[in-house]
């Protein structure tokens, strides 16, 4: 078992939330609050980016100022199709921002 693989809340790891190259986390309450709200509605969710160092932002085209950085957005994977109803849903559970990226097959999350 590794430092992150523990249980956050009652469906999520830290591990989840994990910046894929130095492993560190920075998660703000607010968005694993709305994040679980929303995974009440809508079911499992699969987190596809929580928490990114500057150095792995950079190397994925994000933003200068990300919020993954900070720890208030994760990227979720939902399909194309299901992606309209997944962003109205997010909408009501009051995340700020709700991005999707329908030729991605995710859908970007933050508050």
């Amino acid at each position: 078992m590794d430092d992150n693989d523990i249980r956050i809340a009652p469906h999520f790891s830290l591990r989840e939330f994990q910046c894929p190259c130095c492993l560190t986390v920075r998660l703000q309450p607010e968005l694993l609050s709305r994040l679980e709200a929303l995974r009440g509605r809508w079911g499992p969710l699969r987190i596809t980016s929580g928490y990114r160092c500057p150095r792995h932002n950079s190397e994925v085209g994000g933003v200068s100022r990300s919020r993954h950085m900070n720890g208030a957005a994760a990227d979720v994977a939902v399909s194309k199709s299901r992606q309209e109803l997944f962003c109205a849903i997010a909408e009501e559970e009051g995340f700020d921002s709700v991005l999707p990226y329908r030729d991605r097959g995710f859908v970007h999350l933050a508050v």
